[in-house]
């Protein structure tokens, strides 16, 4: 075979292997920006909890202090009219206030609770995806590495079986 024909051939196939590399480290470069995009979800989350948890608080502070304002009013009327409050009406007044206590923790307590353990599952979940993306990431590095190795050598191999001469 003319040399010029074999270093046609050897260049052919070392382009085929180049392509073939590059084809494999676009793949991975897109396999790195869909895990950037799982971790962007994670965060997207974690602002909608922590605006839940703020709206769970301002609600539950704006429900403390309706109920302190209703009972200071309530308070004042009676002082208002003179008279002193008799033991029946301050029993009433506690049973009220403990009654929108109750409702307040029944209605509010368990979005609390739900709220904490979503947040902690998410936390949890979020350490563990990061874990196993960066673990993947870390066998993508090595097998390309032994990848490359191997076209190099598969190449050198080439050469020499298309260009025996020169080896």
């Amino acid at each position: 075979m003319p040399a010029v024909k074999e270093k046609q051939i050897s260049n052919q196939f070392e382009m085929i292997w180049d392509v073939w590399l590059n084809n494999l480290k676009t793949a991975q470069n897109f396999q790195d920006d869909v895990q950037q995009k799982a971790l962007q979800a994670f965060s997207y989350q974690k602002e909608l909890l922590d605006f839940s948890v703020k709206t769970l608080n301002t609600l539950e502070e704006e429900s403390n202090k309706v109920s302190k304002d209703w009972n200071e009013k309530v308070q004042n009327s009676v002082k208002q009219t003179g008279k002193k409050e008799d033991v029946q009406f301050s029993k009433w007044l506690n049973s009220i206030q403990d009654v929108t206590e109750s409702v307040n923790l029944i209605s509010l307590k368990p979005s609390r609770v739900l709220l904490d353990v979503w947040i902690e599952s998410q936390s949890q979940l979020e350490a563990n995806i990061k874990k196993t993306l960066d673990i993947q990431k870390q066998e993508r590095a090595k097998n390309l590495e032994k990848i490359e190795e191997l076209i190099e050598q598969t190449k050198a191999t080439q050469k020499e079986i298309f260009n025996p001469s020169k080896a």
